[in-house]
């Protein structure tokens, strides 16, 4: 009869055991991934839309410099059901002195130099950093220094720094680098994303030179009132050092203007005349000698025409992959960014690009100290 109770007792120890350790790990993976957000144009009110639906991720504050975000609560501006007590505020590093945060995700410029004092900030007060912008995807070749600065910076505060998108930061080099893994070797390869521009966000379509003659498009062009696409060097230049391709050069080759066929009205509005701007092709290659090695075709503009995005590889063997219907670059573009915050949490400290990541997934039923 002891020897029954005695198992009887160790069962009920055992079972109680169990217990208390199903209920820490819930608890550890209820944490949510804590996060300010700067900026909230039509791209970074995507990104906030994505990050309040996700139970994973708790958004503690947002900042913007402009006048009519400022003091405004955060739920006048995003999709959501329920009132936000958030309230928009205009200086990223007095919130961070209020707040401490895993992360600060920023969605304002498209130039390094322009968002490094953010990340140097946010760096500063022990958060990681993600951002949309372009020149941060592979910033090493274009700022040697301050790439370097940050680097060392994120190192020491023991953090990461990362920057992200659909373009650049997957479809035209994350993705290709990955899908060259069962190839003996790789001799070339081609990357074309076409797409209808009339399906973005207004200064998506303002940014490649919708409604402008031809005259004022190369004008704005090199004045750089208007920028097209940004990026396709870094993409080239992620791809060349993760294939360990040696090249003579990159070139990236002014945009070319696309003329509309027909007069149309734009998503927000405006009637461009037949034969004026809807759009533009940029292209970037990385050759050695005369040879192409990569070769990356960017087309958008407005029109009923096909959209795809598409990776040729000749190599052994040679593969051909084809998104048809293309990524919704603003849609994915959020979503990478989501994706990405349980990711590069758990990244190794310093400056690092897509291709220094794990392999990028859907992360909603990821929690924090959950790895």
């Amino acid at each position: 009869m002891a020897e029954i109770n005695k198992k009887i007792l160790v069962n009920d120890n055992f079972r109680r055991y169990l217990i208390l350790k199903i209920s820490i790990k819930v608890e550890k993976r209820s944490k949510p991934f804590t996060i300010i957000q700067v900026g909230l144009g039509p791209m970074g009110r995507l990104i906030a839309n994505l990050l309040l639906k996700r139970k994973n991720i708790d958004l503690k504050g947002v900042v913007d410099i402009d006048l009519q975000f400022i003091g405004e609560k955060l739920s006048k501006f995003c999709d959501v059901e329920d009132e936000l007590n958030l309230v928009i505020e205009s200086n990223l590093e007095v919130l961070l002195s209020k707040v401490k945060v895993d992360m600060v995700i920023i969605a304002t410029s498209s130039f390094l130099e322009k968002v490094a004092p953010l990340i140097k900030q946010a760096v500063n007060s022990g958060s990681s950093v993600i951002s949309i912008c372009e020149e941060l995807s592979y910033p090493f070749k274009l700022y040697p220094k301050l790439s370097e600065k940050l680097d060392a910076l994120a190192k020491s505060n023991n953090i990461t720094i990362v920057g992200t998108g659909i373009n650049p930061g997957y479809l035209m080099d994350l993705l290709l680098i990955v899908i060259t893994a069962p190839c003996q070797n790789v001799k070339s390869i081609k990357v074309t994303r076409m797409m209808n521009s009339a399906k973005r966000r207004e200064p998506f379509q303002r940014k490649i030179g919708t409604g402008l003659t031809s005259e004022e498009f190369h004008q704005k062009i090199s004045q750089k009132e208007i920028t097209g696409h940004v990026g396709l060097t870094q993409s080239i230049q992620m791809i060349v050092t993760a294939l360990g391709f040696q090249y003579d050069e990159i070139i990236e080759f002014p945009p070319k203007e696309v003329i509309t066929e027909k007069e149309f009205i734009t998503s927000y509005g405006e009637n461009v005349p037949k034969g004026y701007v809807c759009g533009l092709q940029s292209k970037a290659i990385a050759k050695k000698g005369e040879k192409e090695l990569i070769f990356l075709d960017f087309v958008a503009y407005a029109g009923d025409h096909e959209e795809y995005d598409s990776i040729e590889i000749n190599g052994n063997p040679p593969l051909q992959h084809k998104i048809i219907g293309g990524v919704h670059g603003d849609v994915g573009t959020a979503a990478m960014v989501a994706n990405l915050i349980p990711i590069v949490i758990e990244a190794k400290a310093g400056l690092l690009t897509m291709k220094d990541l794990p392999v990028p997934y859907f992360t909603e039923n990821i929690w924090k100290n959950s790895f």
